[in-house]
């Protein structure tokens, strides 16, 4: 090889391999030191995408098992805390069984009760994950439990449970054991017809139509001599009746023309296949109806089923809501409704069992006076009814009232006229005259208003005044002084109006022993004046009906039951009844509580009436604020256990269930373990270096560089050996 002073080729080859070398060597020492084959793109493009899209679905995968181990574990609290509880019920009900033992310390083991109680609250606090109550309420709880991925969509899926309410508050799943307790005798056996909302008269189910379907009638062929006999009523009592004959219809259409005509039915009408449809006139109610039979007569009426409505009729009832904004209701019968008491609660059955009507009104049949009731719902809302309409029934009236300073009395007690003027059913304006009446005194005038076929009732009171209420149909116009100079009244126009209203509460005492120092009440207000009667259990041979307040309020008073009579083990609820309707003679009663046996007055008394076990308070149609009884009558175990069974069934339930909650997470989390191995070792497959390859490949790169070294000192002694010739 020749040699040159201003090139040297081998000294270049040498440094280029060399340089060569040390990039090599560079390489291999950062995959040694970081231990990637692949640390960025510019190593492998596609395996570093690849590998950090794995990477990101690895860390949250990661993630997902932290939570999934933190949700593991707040359901191990939660089950365990359910399995304490059930522990905890299960040591209540032995508790209260043993409570039933009449020589035990049941104090003692309300101790007990209430400490197990007051852990149960403390357990189903402790139980919480993610702001979720687990043993507080009962929610739907979805945990994400894993990522899918298809190109680049993900897709998530989760794990759903449901949290579960232990809880001790209304609705909750251990309401029923809350307030549990054998020391007090359980929950007020008051039961209430209206719970003290304006009841109204919806009439006899029958008072204004009725119908008898088209096969009952068979008519003869000379169509001149089918009669019919109409037996009705035509006053307050049943027995007050009329009969009306309709003669000569030819078929059922011309019977319905004979009997509209009649003063006595409002309409009437036929149909081949409903048959004879009657609407009476004035209220009056429908008793029977005949077929006159007779030489050549061959009419016939089988009327043994008579209906009141039919299916599909319906029945619109009018209300105010809460909002003072006018609604309407409207139910279709979806059966045929017979003019009786068993119709009549049928027809109770169907409206009760309708969802919308029964979340607003109560309605009843009175069986005393054979006639439906209708209330409003809720006592604590305005709900009212204002009307209903339909062939089945009548409207309540119109009630008005007077004031009782309204009327001025001559003094000769005699001659005290007055004209009451109204709208009878067919819209037309009447007058009654009421004569001579008392001076000072509308009770007489009362009574007389009273007898008139039109008026429901009618009641005066020195501080009510006149109170009169009407029939179905009928409205009030004006009451006036008829003679001059005779008596003076002020505007006709009267100071309220609405519906009469009549309110009912029953009690009823189980054959069962009362306790020493155990109280019932009365609550109830006459005329705005709130009132108090209280029947105390008192021993030391304390006579019933003793007085054991202090007297001081003249609104409240305090009855001894001697604990003779309802203390021992044979004590019967009839025994209780009969004890308080001696405590409430009228010689232990002062007159201005108002309670009597006797009829019940508007604004002046209660009626209080036993029959058997059950007392009943019944007021008047008006003048009552409030009505209501309390009692604290004696534990109903077989109740008791009852609840604490369901209980124990309902926290062995929500154990069960979180329980299996707990299972599937810790399968999941298992699954999550093994997916993130997996994806972390594919992930190394792509991007980490061999350390035994790298090695080996330093090692014999730090020898080429040794000896690329070498050949560049060698390349470069040639130039060296040239310049040694000029010297």
């Amino acid at each position: 090889m020749s040699s040159s002073i201003l090139t040297n080729a081998s000294a270049m080859t040498a440094l280029r391999v060399l340089e060569s070398t040390n990039q090599d060597l560079a390489k291999t020492q950062n995959r040694i030191a970081t231990g990637l084959k692949v640390a960025n793109a510019k190593d492998n493009a596609s395996f570093w995408a690849v590998s950090t899209t794995m990477k990101a679905d690895v860390n949250t995968l990661k993630a997902i098992g932290d939570n999934l181990s933190l949700a593991d574990n707040s359901l191990g609290v939660a089950r365990n805390g359910a399995e304490q509880i059930t522990k905890l019920i299960d040591t209540i009900k032995s508790k209260t069984t043993a409570a039933q033992e009449g020589s035990i310390d049941k104090a003692a083991l309300q101790e007990d009760i209430s400490a197990a109680l007051d852990q149960i609250a403390e357990i189903t606090k402790s139980a919480n994950f993610n702001g979720v109550k687990l043993l507080e309420e009962a929610t739907d709880v979805s945990l994400l439990s894993s990522i899918g991925r298809e190109g680049t969509n993900v897709d998530a899926s989760y794990i759903s449970f449901r949290s579960q309410d232990l809880s001790f508050g209304a609705g909750g799943g251990l309401e029923s054991i809350g307030s549990l307790s054998v020391l007090d005798r359980g929950e007020s056996l008051l039961s209430s017809d209206t719970d003290g909302v304006a009841e109204q008269d919806m009439g006899p189910l029958q008072a204004q139509s009725w119908s008898i379907d088209a096969d009952k009638f068979t008519f003869d062929t000379d169509n001149s001599d089918n009669d019919f006999q109409l037996v009705y009523s035509t006053g307050a009592a049943t027995s007050d009746t009329s009969v009306t004959t309709f003669a000569n219809a030819t078929d059922g259409n011309d019977l319905a023309s004979i009997m509209a005509a009649s003063a006595d039915v409002l309409s009437a009408s036929w149909d081949a296949e409903t048959g004879l449809s009657v609407n009476m006139a004035n209220g009056y109610d429908y008793s029977a109806m005949t077929a006159i039979t007779g030489a050549g007569i061959t009419a016939a009426l089988d009327n043994s089923t008579v209906y009141t409505a039919k299916a599909g009729q319906e029945l619109t009832f009018n209300y105010t809501d809460e909002d003072g904004v006018a609604r309407t209701l409207t139910h279709t019968l979806s059966q045929n409704i017979t003019a009786d008491q068993e119709g009549a609660q049928t027809l109770v059955n169907e409206l009760n069992a309708n969802s919308d009507f029964a979340a607003l009104f109560n309605v009843r049949y009175d069986t005393t006076d054979s006639e439906l009731k209708i209330s409003a719902k809720d006592r604590d809302t305005n709900v009212t009814v204002t009307g209903w309409g339909g062939a089945t029934f009548k409207d309540p009236g119109e009630a008005v009232k007077f004031d009782a300073s309204t009327f001025t009395f001559d003094s000769d007690a005699s001659d005290n006229d007055f004209t009451l003027t109204y709208r009878d059913a067919s819209g037309s304006t009447q007058s009654t005259a009421i004569a001579n009446v008392d001076s000072g005194d509308l009770a007489a005038a009362a009574t007389t208003i009273q007898g008139l076929d039109y008026v429901k009732s009618a009641t005066w009171d020195s501080q009510n005044g006149l109170t009169i209420a009407f029939e179905a149909d009928y409205s009030f116009e004006n009451l006036t002084v008829s003679a001059a100079g005779s008596a003076a009244m002020d505007s006709g126009t009267p100071d309220a109006t609405g519906i009469a209203v009549e309110q009912k509460q029953e009690m009823s005492f189980q054959d069962a022993p009362l306790r020493l120092g155990e109280e019932i009440t009365f609550n109830y207000s006459v005329n705005g004046t709130n009132k108090e009667v209280v029947f105390r259990v008192t021993g030391n041979d304390t006579a019933t009906g003793t007085r054991l307040d202090e007297q001081d309020n003249p609104n409240r008073i305090v009855l001894a039951l001697d604990a003779r009579e309802v203390t021992f083990s044979g004590t019967t609820g009839e025994n209780i009844a009969s004890e308080i309707e001696t405590a409430l003679h009228p010689d232990n009663l002062p007159a201005s509580f108002g309670l009597t046996s006797g009829a019940a007055a508007a604004g002046t008394n209660v009626n209080f009436a036993v029959d058997g076990d059950t007392i009943t308070l019944t007021t008047a149609a008006n003048g009552f604020d409030t009505l209501s009884t309390a009692t604290t009558p004696r534990t109903d175990y077989d109740a008791l256990l009852d609840n604490i069974e369901a209980a124990l069934q309902t926290a062995t339930n929500a154990a069960s269930q979180l329980g299996s909650a707990q299972g599937r997470i810790d399968i999941q989390q298992d699954f999550i373990s093994a997916l993130t191995d997996s994806l972390e070792e594919g992930i190394g497959t792509l991007v980490d270096a061999n350390m035994n390859e790298e090695s080996a490949r330093l090692q014999a790169l730090q020898v080429q560089q040794q000896l690329g070294i070498q050949a560049l000192s060698i390349a470069n002694q040639a130039p060296q050996q040239l310049l040694s010739l000029f010297r």
